[in-house]
């Protein structure tokens, strides 16, 4: 299986990413290309599609926590089948996620794709890059599980708001704590970009308690 390239995203950990794509789009994600015949080619065209879709790999599942049974978040720990989920825990480790083009640059020794929404770790490998068609991609009468948009928290500033905080609210406005520690009024930690930011959730409402350069 090629790796095509390695995207470099905001996101340094798992716990903070988005649990699907789209929904923090402020997340950049930005993948580069050796400039070659091959690739300057296979890009031609891309720049007419509003999305695509970035057919990746779950690097950092090991094979051992591949598992037929799995507690989706969103199921409040109830087990389902992981081909009835998005669970990174797949026999093959591949997932894919739909983002928003933003622009495309040929350099003088790079081609850079850069996208807008991802949901994926920084270093996570590419396998491919698909137009996103609405006509096919987009099934009005689909039928899917009720699985609730998830709501954004009002957020909260008891420091300084850096230069990026917009990005950050967006990231932090949605509940990320795993669901054993729901209950509890913890502080959690979390990376993005160059900074170390930590904060509480309590209700309806998150509070950034600080944000540190790393």
């Amino acid at each position: 299986m090629n790796i095509l390239s390695f995207i470099n995203t905001p996101f340094k950990q798992k716990f903070g990413i988005p649990r699907q794509s789209l929904l923090v789009m402020e997340a950049i994600g930005v993948m580069r290309f050796p400039k070659n015949d091959f690739f300057v080619e296979a890009f031609r065209g891309i720049e007419a599609y509003s999305h695509v879709w970035l057919i990746f790999q779950f690097h950092e599942v090991s094979e051992e926590n591949i598992k037929a049974l799995v507690r989706p978040p969103r199921f409040e720990g109830e087990k389902r089948g992981v081909f009835a989920t998005r669970s990174p825990h797949r026999p093959n480790r591949i997932g894919m996620s739909v983002v928003k083009f933003e622009k495309l640059e040929i350099t003088h020794a790079e081609v850079i794709l850069t996208v807008r929404g991802v949901d994926l770790l920084d270093g996570t490998p590419i396998l491919d890059i698909k137009p996103y068609l609405p006509y096919v991609d987009s099934i009005q009468e689909a039928i899917a599980e009720k699985i609730d948009v998830p709501q954004k928290l009002k957020v909260v500033w008891e420091c300084e708001k850096p230069d990026n905080y917009s990005f950050l609210e967006e990231c932090l406005s949605i509940d990320h704590r795993p669901l054993s520690k729901k209950e509890a009024e913890n502080e959690f930690g979390a990376f993005f970009n160059e900074v170390n930011v930590r904060f509480k959730v309590t209700e309806d409402r998150v509070t950034i308690l600080s944000v540190k350069k790393v």
